[in-house]
């Protein structure tokens, strides 16, 4: 199951999974769900896999409750879970408003936690699963008017070693990828700006930003059993921008 699958990051970790031969689980709000159904049909198309789209808004646990719900109903078990649907929204925090703060972190921290747990149910079941969460390099380091964004993925990352020491008994691994500046559709026209590289690319000391396959590599691995002793973890994908 991918959040926010429906381009982007999220889009090209599901087709690291769709090229691997797992059934997906895509998810998207629903406004933006003919997004995540275009990219269903390309996958299985391409890889022959079964996928399922499914709407989901991550502000409301009664959506999330019946998102899961929905998804039981139609396959055996959910053994791995993306969390990689998340906002940002940049404010000094002199002017943040109450419903600014609310509307990052109730999706990135509240609505993931939530939506974690549930699947989490199905999968203390069948004793077995892999959480990953998708965080930041904000969420390590400080950034200047990304108070609400910064705190939400900080408490992403521990909210991961939380989960992993608590479901560790049931077979559950719970880790954290917490990428850089990912170069994607959305964004590109941002990141190609000149002031921008001048700012950010000589804080990276791999004087490269990411792309999407970067992180999807990445999350891709710590899915599976080759990161079968790995649980806690949060897997920083940055360049060496925390280190310097």
């Amino acid at each position: 199951m991918v959040t926010g699958a429906g381009s982007g990051i999220g889009a090209e970790i599901a087709e690291h999974f769709a090229e691997s031969g797992a059934s997906i689980v895509l998810t998207e709000l629903p406004e933006s769900l003919e997004n995540a159904e275009i990219e269903a049909e390309r996958l299985q198309r391409l890889y022959g896999v079964e996928v399922l789209c499914k709407p989901l808004d991550l502000r409301s646990v009664e959506d999330i409750e019946r998102c899961v719900r929905s998804i039981e109903e139609q396959v055996e078990s959910i053994d791995i879970l993306i969390n990689n649907a998340g906002v940002n929204l940049l404010s000094p925090a002199l002017s943040l408003s109450e419903e600014q703060w609310d509307f990052v972190v109730d999706i990135n921290l509240k609505g993931t936690f939530f939506l974690t747990r549930e699947v989490a149910k199905t999968m203390v079941r069948h004793k077995r699963g892999s959480i990953i969460m998708i965080a930041s390099h904000d969420g390590v380091v400080g950034s200047e008017n990304h108070a609400p964004y910064s705190a939400s993925k900080a408490g992403l990352i521990h909210l991961t070693r939380s989960l992993a020491a608590e479901w560790a008994k049931h077979g559950i691994r719970v880790n954290a990828v917490s990428p850089t500046f990912v170069i994607t559709d959305a964004n590109e026209q941002v990141m190609d700006d000149p002031q921008f590289r001048r700012t950010n690319l000589p804080r990276i000391p791999l004087r490269k930003f990411a792309v999407p396959e970067d992180i999807a590599n990445s999350v891709l691995f710590l899915a599976t059993d080759s990161a079968s002793m790995i649980t806690g973890h949060n897997l920083v994908v940055d360049g060496g921008w925390t280190v310097v």
